[in-house]
């Protein structure tokens, strides 16, 4: 048995809730080329695509300049569904000639949607799988709580050996209210019996750590491998890590007692 150590903080965890896309995996090298590419795509058929191009990219929350995506925008923090609906939304506002909702809608279900569910070239910001593994021995539980669909969240898991150490995971498309909401995150520790205090959420997104607060976790952890950015995650966070490759477990020699862990939390009051 260790503490967890997330960067220089000690925390007495035994549950550790994850984000996947941009805490796990690098979110703007991850996903950019797959969603440009189902872009074109959709836009293919249509006849004024260099307007609605900027119009999908408003909507759907990418900065064309930057090459990355906006934390509040549907594509990197909603659920698949909402991504559809904006996509087709901006098709309907601007397609010429005009198009009613349903064929908006069909088209960006046939066209764009698919692209996107197909397993995309993730780029993990650290080897996770050692990581994974030395909470999982010793004893900490591992969630998994993220936007995206199931498909493509277990494929992902399965892919980098992962899935073996994971004890619950809430998606997207499943039963939960989605995040910021802490449904899934009190299910989680529900499933494993632990409880908030010992819950630990790491997120890159204000969607994660708003989650964290409201169900009453013990620790909100931020990470700069996603969306978000110091000064939109530091009101919401314990702690800002680069990434999750600062977290590790310390394990202390036989016969030495740990340290104690800090459960304090600098955060602000709820307003």
């Amino acid at each position: 048995m260790g503490l967890v150590h997330f960067g220089e903080h000690r925390f007495d965890a035994k549950l550790v809730a994850f984000d996947k896309d941009g805490t796990l995996f690098d979110f703007n090298a991850s996903w950019r080329r797959t969603f440009l590419q189902a872009v074109e795509s959709l836009l293919a058929p249509l006849s004024n695509r260099t307007q609605i191009r900027a119009a999908l990219y408003r909507a759907l929350g990418f900065d064309a300049v930057a090459g990355t995506f906006n934390e509040d925008g549907p594509f990197a923090a909603d659920t698949s569904e909402a991504t559809v609906r904006a996509a087709a939304t901006a098709l309907l506002q601007l397609s010429d000639p005009p198009l009613p909702w349903d064929e908006c809608e069909e088209l960006v279900r046939r066209r764009f949607a698919p692209i996107l569910a197909d397993p995309v070239d993730l780029s993990p910001v650290t080897a996770l799988a050692p990581l994974f593994s030395s909470l999982h021995e010793n004893c900490v539980r591992v969630a998994v709580i993220t936007s995206d669909d199931s498909g493509p969240t277990e494929a992902a898991l399965a892919r980098f050996r992962l899935s073996r150490f994971v004890d619950f995971i809430a998606c997207g498309d499943g039963a939960f209210r989605h995040k910021p909401a802490p449904d899934p995150l009190l299910a989680a520790a529900k499933a494993v019996d632990v409880s908030m205090a010992e819950t630990v959420v790491v997120g890159d997104a204000q969607a994660d750590l708003r989650m964290a607060r409201s169900a009453g976790a013990g620790l909100a952890v931020g990470v700069l491998t996603g969306v978000g950015s110091r000064s939109t995650l530091g009101p919401l966070a314990d702690l800002i890590l680069d990434s999750v490759s600062e977290i590790r477990v310390v394990v202390s020699p036989p016969g030495e007692q740990p340290p104690v862990p800090d459960h304090s939390s600098d955060r602000p009051d709820e307003p």
